[in-house]
This record gives C-alpha cells, structure tokens and sequence, in this order.
C-alpha cells in the first residue's frame, strides 16, 4: 500500500544544535534629579520624635520636622518643631519652634508661638513668644 523510501532507511537524522541566545543586557534606569521642591521618595513622610537622653551632651546644630524632647544637654542652634526640655535637661543657644515646654534649663535666644515654662524650669535669655503660660506650685497654708 504505502510505498517505502529506502533512501533514508536506516540513515541518522541529526538535528541542528540548539544555540541558546543570550538575554538582552537592559541598561538600569537612570536616576532623575530631584526636582526643587518636589518631594525626596526616599524621604519618610513620617517624621518620628528624637530624644536626647539624661548623661548625653551634644554640641552644635540641629533641625529637624518634628519633636525633640531634651533630657541631657545641648549646646547650639535649634530649629525643631516641638521642643521638650525634660527635668534634667538644659538647652543653651538659639531655639526656633512652634512649641518650647521647659521644666529643666533653658538658655539663650528663643522665637516661638507658644512657650510654656515650668514651675522648677530656669529660663534666661530673649524670649519671643505668641502666647507664654508659667506654671506655679499650689502651696497650702
């Protein structure tokens, strides 16, 4: 019925070899500069709070977006949104924040809205303030 070919009996096919083709090399994406005043991604968005423990001094300036609550002592330039001068804390140089609540020592120049100052804290310095409330000790007589 079928009528054989014997040219290819018994002959060995070969296959061609398979070539694997190596990837693309893609380039990496080219880091675009910052535009002024466009958000930095790699910036949190939420800023968290900074302490500045009891025995631990620092000199110089810092700046930061959110709260700082001093228990130790700094000595510089401050520009923070929340200022917290702990008991056992003490602050000497110029302070810029919305907020300074002082029950430890605070000293130097200070431009606030609102200043709050305890009933042990010592202030001395120039003070510039929207609203000042001083907090006093009830006696019993």
């Amino acid at each position: 019925m079928f009528a054989e070919d014997k040219s290819l009996q018994g002959a060995v096919l070969k296959m061609p070899e398979r070539t694997v083709r190596p990837e693309p090399v893609r380039p990496a994406p080219l880091a675009t500069a910052a535009q002024p005043g466009a958000p930095d991604p790699a910036r949190n968005s939420v800023v968290k709070p900074s302490l500045i423990s009891a025995g631990f001094e620092f000199t110089g300036d810092m700046k930061s977006e959110s709260s700082l609550s001093v228990d130790g002592a700094i000595t510089g330039n401050l520009t923070v949104k929340t200022l917290v001068v702990g008991a056992s804390g003490k602050v000497d140089g110029s302070v810029t924040a919305d907020s300074i609540t002082v029950e430890g020592s605070l000293s130097g120049a200070v431009d606030c809205k609102d200043l709050t100052i305890g009933a042990r804290a010592i202030v001395d310095g120039k003070l510039r303030y929207a609203t000042l409330t001083i907090q006093g000790e009830l006696k019993r007589v």
